[in-house]
């Protein structure tokens, strides 16, 4: 199946950001996780390559991004985890440990027909 986005073939769009520098490819997705999660700002929480947190009651260090996801290296494993933002996440920052929250649904609040 050939795909197209605004002319361009959907094949082309993947490999050109696979060709990306990994530090321009993740200053890009850390870019849109600071923006669409908004953890600096709803929480005081700063997500950042080598950052510590606590996923699902482990920590470890964030060492990489994967798109909207981070590459997390858990203590005691060899090979980092694939992690979603705000799923079992805490993130420590300067007063202590931070739980994560998803972003609110701007449509759970809209009142029903």
């Amino acid at each position: 199946m050939n795909h197209t986005v605004t002319g361009t073939d959907i094949n082309s769009v993947h490999l050109a950001t696979a060709r990306r520098r990994p530090d321009e490819r993740q200053a890009a997705d850390l870019e849109h996780i600071r923006t669409y999660y908004a953890l600096e700002s709803r929480l005081g929480i700063r997500v950042d390559l080598g950052g510590r947190i606590r996923h699902d009651g482990r920590e470890g260090t964030i060492v990489d991004t994967a798109g909207q996801r981070l590459k997390v290296l858990l203590d005691g494993d060899q090979t980092p985890s694939v992690c979603h933002v705000t799923s079992q996440m805490a993130y420590e920052t300067p007063t202590g440990w931070i739980t994560a929250t998803p972003v609110p649904d701007p449509w759970a609040a809209a009142p029903t027909a």
